[in-house]
């Protein structure tokens, strides 16, 4: 619910990719030259049926299912099992899933059998990138404390056996490499820099040619399983070179393809896929389900003119759907566990909490129509009134149906929170290297974000606000452990992309809600040498809009009660226009002459020194109104 906030007080394809023509993709040479087997003295083959892991590192593998125990002994992540080679025609990877043997214990790396073609990496480079590439999507913070197989297991399964998958994970790893050599110490800061020079880079022009190439493949041959995964590994590569409008078609892109495979009436799409990809899809649906709120604030051109995912909003309307019913058929996909029974007093592992935690959302979606219920009828969208925000906001507070639906939502995360608090003491009690005590914070993180902004009941008055101390101090103090770990052992730039991560957008919103200055100041420093990419936010634009707010505190406290102050703060509104590289904020400012607080608007592009850039004021973009109506304008969805 944290995204309908961030609506509230902000605005509530088809571009071509931005690759060179001339980067074709790069020629390879195959070897011919035969040689005469050797002779050994053995009478059979030797065995070769050992986890990847284990033959990278010539160590023997015990070859336990589906993780090898020598891994999980040495506390490495296991990379499963590749399938022997054999004698076969030539032609396109395939992959599918066995639902015949899947039972609800099975974990999704199991029900995904591969049929093996050609390891066909061509020359030892595309061996090293594709080694890169494992690095990148097995890093730590990439799926944010989610235990997800996606990332672990099955794109390096898939990678390694489809052609067309297997260039687009050569792109990420080359294009990680390039980014090593820049010697930037986080992503955040490398993707700010000018580096049109770089480019120029042989690894930069490796990685294009095969993201290129990729494309051009997927182009060929029509495939829903391969888009499944190449929306992931594109959206991935966009995002690591920073290209925000192309991450944002992708998303576009992603989004109409799962609407279109939960729509399919007699689910033919989704049968074409597998017997039993379901569990597969619900993730995927997850990642883009995280980024949908962020197409919400982030356009690709101008406020007004640039809907940022164009095919999807089509197909809502299309099949008749709001962004409230297509979320909740992502909830109800089937996952790979059992539907959670009964919360125990106290949860087994960390696993138990995220599967709590995921399936406690759908009760949440119902608060999404009487939200937009609310805008209508306080005439919002077409009021200059500078106390109308506030207005929606007492509606809002007031309505039995939202404090219902709000308070049992805390009930249940407080229950959840006294499971989940043995568990977590536990786990930040072990070795600060290890793989629990990272997702520990991060799991907790999830869980504060939420218990911190969700309540939409507690941000008409202040006094609530202010009670919500104690959890900003903590996130805070999470975050700059999860932070100091990243720049600790994430020493690869491309480590640091995270697609599940949404800690840059609450470390903004608390710089903004929080009522200690001490703490907004912390947050704000926290943004400032945030290493990591969360999705398609640009921490750079946050922290120019947070470090721009202290002006506004500042001025706001200058008259008034508390509520006064507080009520004229919720006037507040954002925007991020052209990808996030410029932003829009606005906000009430005294006028000396009237003595009257009018609401005024202004700009920034986000280029060069963070300190050094120059706010512009220009008239009102929507003439005093709120720019919320301009993202209704382009999301017609929400209220229909």
């Amino acid at each position: 619910m944290s995204a309908w906030l961030t609506s509230m007080h902000s605005p509530l394809h088809q571009a071509a990719m931005d690759f060179q023509t001339d980067q074709l993709p790069i020629s390879f040479e195959i070897s011919t030259t035969s040689t005469k087997p050797k002779l050994t003295r053995t009478s059979t083959s030797k065995v070769r049926t050992g986890c990847v892991t284990c033959k990278k590192r010539h160590v023997k593998c015990d070859e336990a299912k589906p993780h090898c125990r020598n891994c999980v002994r040495n506390n490495r992540q296991c990379e499963g099992y590749a399938i022997p080679d054999r004698k076969r025609n030539k032609g396109q990877g395939q992959f599918q899933w066995d639902s015949k043997r899947v039972t609800w214990t099975a974990p999704l790396k199991t029900q995904l059998h591969l049929v093996q073609d050609s390891l066909d990496f061509r020359d030892a480079q595309s061996v090293l990138y594709f080694d890169e590439f494992i690095q990148v999507v097995q890093s730590p913070w990439i799926s944010a404390g989610f235990n997800s197989d996606l990332w672990s297991v099955t794109l390096p399964q898939v990678a390694r056996t489809n052609d067309i998958v297997r260039h687009a994970a050569i792109a990420i790893g080359a294009l990680s490499k390039w980014l090593a050599k820049l010697e930037y110490d986080s992503l955040g800061s490398l993707l700010s820099a000018d580096n049109e020079a770089a480019q120029e880079d042989p690894e930069y022009l490796n990685a294009v040619s095969h993201y290129c190439h990729a494309l051009k493949l997927q182009s060929q041959q029509v495939s829903i399983h391969d888009a499944v995964f190449l929306s992931v590994l594109f959206l991935c590569f966009e995002t690591l070179r920073g290209n925000r409008k192309a991450a944002l078609d992708h998303i576009n892109h992603g989004l109409a393809m799962l609407l279109a495979l939960l729509t399919d009436e007699d689910s033919s799409l989704m049968k074409s896929i597998a017997p039993n990809p379901k569990p597969l899809i619900a993730v995927v649906a997850d990642i883009f389900s995280q980024l949908l709120p962020q197409t919400r604030l982030i356009l690709r051109g101008n406020i007004g003119r640039s809907p940022a995912v164009p095919n999807f909003t089509k197909g809502l309307r299309a099949k008749k759907h709001t962004v409230e019913s297509f979320m909740s058929l992502v909830n109800q996909i089937p996952r790979d566990y059992p539907p959670t029974e009964k919360l125990p007093p106290v949860l087994d592992s960390l696993d138990d909490f995220e599967k709590y935690w995921l399936t406690g959302r759908n009760a949440k979606l119902a608060v999404v129509p009487l939200l937009m219920e609310a805008v209508q009828n306080t005439g919002v969208l077409v009021s200059s009134d500078p106390d109308i925000i506030s207005r929606v906001w007492r509606e809002i507070t007031a309505d039995p149906r939202i404090k219902e639906i709000c308070e049992a939502s805390t009930k249940e995360l407080r229950a959840l929170e006294a499971a989940f608090m043995p568990l977590f003491n536990r786990a930040i009690m072990s070795d600060a290297k290890s793989t629990d005590y990272i997702r520990a914070v991060h799991l907790r993180l999830h869980y504060l974000g939420t218990c911190t902004f969700d309540d939409l009941t507690h941000f008409y008055d202040v006094e609530p606000i202010q009670a919500k101390t104690p959890l900003f101090r903590e996130y805070l103090s999470l975050a700059e452990i999860s932070i100091r770990i990243a720049k600790r052992d994430l020493k690869n730039p491309a480590q640091q992309l995270s697609l599940q991560c949404n800690m840059a957008s609450h470390l903004f919103l608390i710089a903004l809600f929080c009522r200690d200055a001490l703490l907004r100041d912390e947050a704000t420093w926290l943004l400032k040498d945030y290493p990591g990419q969360d999705g398609i936010w640009n921490a750079r634009s946050l922290y120019l809009l947070a470090h721009r707010n202290k002006v506004v505190e500042r001025i706001n406290a200058s008259e008034g009660t508390p509520i006064e102050q507080w009520h004229r703060l919720l006037r507040r509104e954002y925007l991020f226009e052209e990808g996030g590289d410029r932003v829009i904020f606005c906000y009430l400012e005294k006028d000396e002459t009237t003595g009257e607080w009018r609401l005024v608007e202004e700009t920034a592009v986000v280029k060069g020194e963070l300190d050094a850039i120059e706010w512009t004021r220009r008239p009102p973009s929507a003439a005093g109104r709120p720019l919320l109506g301009d993202i209704i304008t382009l999301w017609p969805e929400l209220v229909e």
